[in-house]
């Protein structure tokens, strides 16, 4: 078969089992098999596929047909314009997290001295890696209860040379140093409502449910973090959360009962609440 015929027979399977964007992810599969750029594929349509590629093609649109997430299947995701590696022991990177980023810079580029950073709960590390990348007078501390997320974010900072910038803890929300202080403290938690799980689309039901469930209304580890986080801020420091579209409310009144000050919710790019930053 012709990268055309694979392309096309692709495509016409994953459409029959609802999968978006079919020719896509078929495109993105084949060129994974191939050792290829996507629009490569393009430049060589009347090639002649080995039988060995498309096996391992089969196996993968087979998988992506029963709603395995695309990233997974490849093994990278990109965040920030890089890429980085991709696996079930982690959540997928979403674009949306990368507004967080942006939102943040402004204000953390004017501080020329070096600064110390947290990124809790931390999954694949894209967070903390960025914010090493993008400020070089930053260290970075990361933390994630989960081992096996935790492996993956070294992976990552290996990749972009940063394992000796950001430095990772295997605990539950905070490092184990009492008496350091940051100067920005940032954290997508897990925020969905435990009796929602179960009606999230196929593809995210993949991810690790620990970094998805929220327990009740989604805000239990959220809380927990608002109400430990002024201790491990400097005077003036900023938390930086990723929050669900319903919690703008709760969140805010939370962190004005608590003490923070310029409480300010930022919208994502559906113009849904998705962050909010205060001032310690």
């Amino acid at each position: 078969m012709t990268i055309l015929d694979m392309l096309t027979s692709s495509s016409r399977y994953l459409a029959r089992h609802g999968v978006e964007d079919p020719r896509l992810n078929a495109e993105h599969l084949l060129a994974y098999v191939l050792g290829k750029r996507r629009l490569e594929l393009y430049l060589e349509l009347s090639r002649h596929i080995r039988e060995t590629e498309c096996r391992t093609l089969r196996e993968l649109v087979r998988s992506r047909a029963e709603h395995c997430p695309l990233q997974y299947l490849l093994g990278t995701a990109e965040f920030f314009g890089r890429q980085f590696f991709c696996d079930c022991r982690a959540m997928i990177p979403r674009q949306e997290t990368e507004l967080l980023i942006e939102l943040a810079l402004p204000s953390l580029l004017c501080l020329k001295r070096p600064i110390s950073l947290l990124d809790v709960g931390t999954g694949s590390g894209v967070i903390a890696a960025t914010l090493a990348i993008e400020l070089p007078q930053a260290s970075v501390d990361a933390t994630d209860i989960s081992s096996d997320a935790l492996a993956l974010a070294a992976e990552n900072l290996e990749k972009h040379c940063l394992a000796g910038r950001v430095q990772l803890q295997q605990v539950d929300l905070f490092p184990i140093c009492e008496f350091h202080r940051y100067e920005a403290v940032f954290a997508n938690l897990p925020y969905i409502p435990t009796e929602e799980i179960v009606t999230l689309p196929l593809e995210v039901q993949y991810e690790p449910v620990e970094a998805l469930d929220g327990g009740l209304r989604g805000m239990a580890t959220i809380k927990r973090l608002i109400k430990a986080v002024d201790t491990h801020l400097h005077p003036g420091g900023r938390l930086w959360l990723e929050i669900g579209s319903q919690q703008e409310e709760v969140t805010t009144s939370l962190l004005r009962k608590n003490g923070f000050g310029e409480v300010n919710v930022h919208r994502d790019y559906s113009n849904f609440p998705r962050f909010v930053s205060t001032k310690k």
